[in-house]
């Protein structure tokens, strides 16, 4: 995960994860990176050597406090806890994110979406359209008004080899899971007079 914050903002990611911990509790290095691991699932595992210069200058700016518990046993423990300061710096790096992502959002729908959908379907519903999905990649090409009835007919066209993601996660008080089919499409035309390039990865999420 990238530390550098985007223009604008005073703090990057991962010191914004810091502050997002802190702001339920104090907690000390080592749970900080547990947590984290925790919360991305496995797919992120923060290494001490960015956490802790991450810690420091975040103490340096006044936006969180440290203090060290001297163990009998086992290591001893810094703990962090955020400030006032390090409360008003959360809200408005928020604030900035969430515009941000928003801004990002609409132009990655704007220009790379040729179809989506969202909406609540029954267990039954869900089952036939999956079943759909999978004989249309079985016939070679999928008709998306049949794995969603009432939208409009759209060929999908994947090509081998298919890469299948598949994430089962969970998020705030919700299961759910997230699946992707990816390939490179095969253009049949090439305009004439100039240099054929190879084909880029395009995403197709259905």
């Amino acid at each position: 995960m990238a530390a550098t914050a985007p223009r604008g903002m005073k703090i990057g990611a991962v010191s914004l994860w810091l502050l997002l911990l802190l702001s339920e509790k104090p907690m000390y290095g080592y749970e900080v990176i547990r947590e984290l691991e925790k919360r991305f699932s496995g797919y992120w595992r923060p290494k001490t050597g960015t956490i802790y210069p991450a810690f420091e200058k975040l103490e340096e700016g006044g936006l969180v406090t440290s203090r060290i518990e001297f163990r009998d046993e086992g290591l001893d423990r810094k703990h962090y806890a955020l400030t006032e300061k390090g409360r008003g710096e959360l809200s408005q790096t928020m604030r900035h994110w969430t515009k941000m992502m928003e801004v990002l959002e609409i132009y990655r729908e704007v220009h790379e979406s040729i179809f989506r959908y969202k909406g609540r379907l029954s267990k039954d519903e869900l089952s036939k359209s999956l079943v759909a999905l999978g004989d249309g990649l079985g016939r070679r090409s999928v008709d998306i008004s049949k794995v969603l009835p009432g939208q409009k007919k759209i060929l999908v066209q994947p090509t081998e080899p298919v890469t299948f993601k598949l994430l089962y996660a969970k998020e705030e008080d919700e299961l759910e899971i997230h699946m992707e089919l990816k390939w490179t499409p095969i253009h049949s035309a090439r305009p004439r007079g100039k240099i054929a390039q190879p084909p880029k990865q395009s995403r197709r999420t259905l």
